[in-house]
């Protein structure tokens, strides 16, 4: 790989980076039950109780399309329409792995979505 590459590669990593670190201030986080936020550009686009499963296909105006997983145990970008398939390859992230996993989110940053697992909030 080239300088370019490496560069194109690093400023994705830095804005991942970036996004992850802003969304604890992002309003809405809070959640009455266990539950699956999905974001679309700044937008909340679908708030998935995980009581609920289901399949979530994203279709945007510019052509993307994001397909999100919902089970009782968590959430996975099933398939997206960007060239790099990071997000994909993420997997499964549940209440039980998301330590792990280094978050409980998953992001297509070529298509702007955001997946976020968000525990009950304890009042």
């Amino acid at each position: 790989m080239d300088k370019k590459n490496w560069l194109v590669i690093g400023g994705i990593a830095l804005l991942a980076v970036l996004l992850l670190a802003l969304v604890p201030l992002l309003p809405g986080t809070e959640a009455a039950e266990d539950c699956v936020i999905i974001r679309v550009g700044d937008e909340e686009y679908a708030r998935v109780p995980l009581s609920q499963p289901q399949t979530i296909t994203i279709n945007q105006a510019n052509g993307a399309v994001n397909v999100v997983e919902v089970t009782e145990n968590g959430m996975r970008m099933a398939s997206s329409t960007c060239q790099n398939q990071i997000c994909v390859h993420r997997g499964w992230i549940t209440l039980d792995n998301w330590e792990l996993m280094g978050g409980a989110f998953v992001s297509c940053l070529p298509n702007q979505v955001l997946l976020e697992l968000v525990e009950a909030s304890v009042d």
